[in-house]
């Protein structure tokens, strides 16, 4: 007996003013939200602490004190620099009473052979002064400083200035520049005397080391 053909089910035909209904299209998936790339910070390198004490830095010694003998010798030498300079001054204001002094100790000399020696006399005069007062300012700041050489250098210019003023005192000169030489031949040993104290000794050996 033959099987009956079953009729494949169709759609139902539209019908007529009705629109084909469109194919219901998927809705469209929403974009997941970016992630924002964090930025990978680099670690810091974690150094190992040293088990080694730090070095420390030296420390410089502190410099002697200076004591009132080096420090009266020097305010002595800084007076015999300005002795010097008040003579120099001196001696060239009284300049015409070195040929009158000269003149009466040579009355059988010429005017020009007076004349001559009393101009080489302020001229060696002027140069010696301005080499005095260098000399003074030198020795008082190489003392200061403490240097065993300048005591000695000082104590030898002492004896030369010594000397100088017993020569001053003998040989014809205006008496005023003769009187300046008395101060500056004090504070001049003064000065030295005051060099040579154990403090100032003790101060010398303490630059020294």
């Amino acid at each position: 007996m033959a099987k009956p053909k079953q009729s494949a089910q169709r759609p139902p035909a539209p019908r007529a003013g009705q629109a084909k209904a469109a194919p219901a299209k998927a809705a469209p998936a929403k974009a997941a939200p970016a992630q924002a790339k964090a930025t990978p910070v680099p670690a810091k390198a974690v150094r190992p602490k040293s088990s080694l004490p730090k070095a420390q830095p030296l420390l410089a010694p502190e410099p002697e004190p200076m004591p009132k003998t080096v420090r009266n010798a020097v305010r002595l030498m800084y007076a015999g620099a300005v002795f010097s300079a008040i003579d120099l001054i001196v001696s060239l204001v009284t300049a015409g009473q070195i040929s009158t002094a000269i003149q009466s100790a040579n009355p059988h000399w010429s005017h020009a052979r007076v004349t001559a020696n009393a101009h080489a006399e302020l001229t060696a005069s002027v140069v010696i002064w301005l080499v005095t007062i260098g000399l003074w300012v030198i020795m008082a700041r190489t003392n200061q400083a403490g240097r065993g050489w300048a005591r000695i250098v000082a104590t030898a210019l002492s004896v030369l200035s010594t000397l100088s003023f017993a020569e001053a005192v003998i040989q014809p000169a205006a008496l005023v520049s003769k009187l300046v030489y008395l101060p500056l031949w004090a504070v001049g040993v003064g000065a030295v005397i005051l060099l040579w104290r154990p403090a100032t000794t003790d101060y010398i050996r303490a630059g020294r080391a």
